[in-house]
């Protein structure tokens, strides 16, 4: 009895000796982690120290943490429209349950990658040409919740983004919106053109506006200077001032010209009738003094 009380000593103290020599402490690098198989029994070994017996621990993979891209292949889709469309999308991704990245699928990123596919061509399938063109932000966004829940539930990584990279058209379509927005340019162009002369026409109507109105205060101006230096004239008077004097600045204004090489004065305007128009002149230039 006393003999195999101290075997089973001697053998408890082995494996303790055992246990101690052949532990090994290893280091996981930071935004890593180990997935380890133990007699069949699967560990996670966060990053730091670890402690790992190479007897009993096996590393069955090693698990990066951090956010990466993944770019699954382009592929063909047909718009509710019928439309064909060429479309390739990237996204990025980040593992939060390593051991389900690792045991629950061979391969994450391409059961990840093809979700993703599989999302883009059920969710663009069942919209027209116009609606994804004016909608990608909103499509991408329907695309990442589509897959997102699935991709977590089954292999414990979340998806970051999605966006579309590309997205080929059939050149006829392509023709077709070139020659759309050509149409649009000239429309706006002539549009801005009738806008331009639009705005001229009302800045000449202001500024003849403003002579006429101009032309009429030195008129008034005039009538009541007349008024006042002599008070017994009479209206008729006072217009066949004006008339001549307005005949005899145009007279002036067209002799001063410079394309004018002579001036023919009407043949009704007679000694007398230049003697009237002088008069007026002379009043005039009484009035000035």
């Amino acid at each position: 009895m006393e003999f195999i009380y101290s075997v089973l000593v001697v053998f408890i103290i082995i494996l303790i000796i055992g246990y101690f020599v052949y532990t090994q402490f290893v280091v996981v690098e930071s935004e890593t982690e180990w997935i380890v198989d133990r007699l069949g029994k699967d560990r996670v070994l966060k990053e730091g120290v670890n402690r790992f017996i190479p007897i009993l621990d096996k590393r069955e993979a090693i698990v990066d943490m951090r956010e990466e891209e993944i770019d699954p292949p382009a592929q063909e889709i047909i718009t509710s429209d019928n439309v064909k469309l060429v479309i390739d999308v990237i996204a990025s991704i980040r593992v939060i349950d390593s051991m389900k990245a690792i045991k629950s699928v061979k391969d994450y990123k391409k059961a990840v990658m093809s979700a993703i596919s599989a999302s883009v061509f059920s969710t663009l399938g069942n919209k027209n040409l116009e609606e994804i063109q004016k909608n990608v932000d909103a499509i991408t966004k329907e695309i990442k919740e589509h897959t997102q829940k699935e991709s977590m539930q089954r292999w414990g990584v979340k998806i970051e983004t999605v966006r579309i990279e590309n997205m080929k058209q059939p050149k006829a379509i392509i023709d077709s919106m070139e020659k759309e927005i050509a149409a649009e340019r000239e429309q706006r162009a002539a549009i801005l053109k009738a806008e331009g002369e639009h705005k001229v026409a009302e800045l000449n109507a202001d500024s003849e506006r403003l002579l006429i109105e101009k032309r009429a205060e030195a008129t008034h101006k005039v009538i009541k200077d007349l008024k006042t230096l002599m008070p017994n004239i009479s209206d008729e008077k006072i217009m066949e001032f004006l008339t001549k004097t307005s005949y005899i600045d145009s007279m002036r204004e067209l002799s001063s010209s410079e394309n004018s090489k002579f001036v023919v004065y009407p043949s009704e305007m007679q000694n007398s009738a230049l003697e009237k128009v002088m008069s007026a002149e002379y009043m005039s230039k009484a009035m000035n003094k």
